[in-house]
């Protein structure tokens, strides 16, 4: 008989969500994750049939659904393009959350990971990068300028979680995100 989950479905996301997080989707072993889930490799599979991979699918779908409301919706928004760009910059903040911010979709593009994942991520990314591109074209920016801001702050957000993990702190996310107010 499956043992009962400890953790309700959006906590078991967070949990499964940082071994994926930490170790790639290669790397995350059934053990750890059933570990996180507080679970049994047996019970794992009876809330996730297809193992492995329907856990991650889950995760992605916990982290496209806080992308879309901490990062996305900010840029839809009513207020001025000035105002959505720093809200969504303020939910960049709490999207990378924890003591040490670690990038789901960079860490599930290693390995098989890439295969399975890419067309997912790459439309996250893509809706990101346009949302702030329509915000710098209100702001009056050419298109070409507006396609090379937007483009450089998503590579100076991602480069500030590679100096994340390097220096095992969350002060470069920090320093980046105050470097675009």
């Amino acid at each position: 008989m499956p043992r009962i989950a400890k953790l309700n479905k959006t906590e078991m996301a967070a949990r499964l969500s940082n071994v994926f997080q930490e170790n790639g989707y290669e790397g995350a072993s059934m053990a750890m994750l059933a570990g996180a889930a507080e679970l049994s490799k047996a019970s794992l599979y009876h809330h996730f049939p297809n193992g492995k991979k329907d856990m991650a699918d889950k995760v992605l779908a916990h982290a496209g659904a806080r992308l879309q409301k901490y990062v996305l919706a900010p840029l839809n928004g009513k207020d001025t393009p000035e105002k959505r760009l720093a809200n969504s910059f303020e939910g960049v903040a709490q999207y990378y959350e924890g003591d040490v911010p670690f990038c789901l979709m960079n860490s599930l593009l290693v390995g098989e990971g890439k295969a399975l994942f890419q067309q997912q991520i790459n439309t996250a990314v893509g809706m990101w990068q346009a949302g702030l591109e329509r915000a710098y074209l209100e702001m009056g920016l050419a298109t070409e300028e507006a396609e090379r801001k937007a483009r450089s702050r998503l590579v100076a957000i991602q480069g500030s979680l590679v100096l994340c993990r390097v220096e095992n702190s969350r002060a470069p996310l920090e320093e980046c995100l105050q470097a675009f107010k």
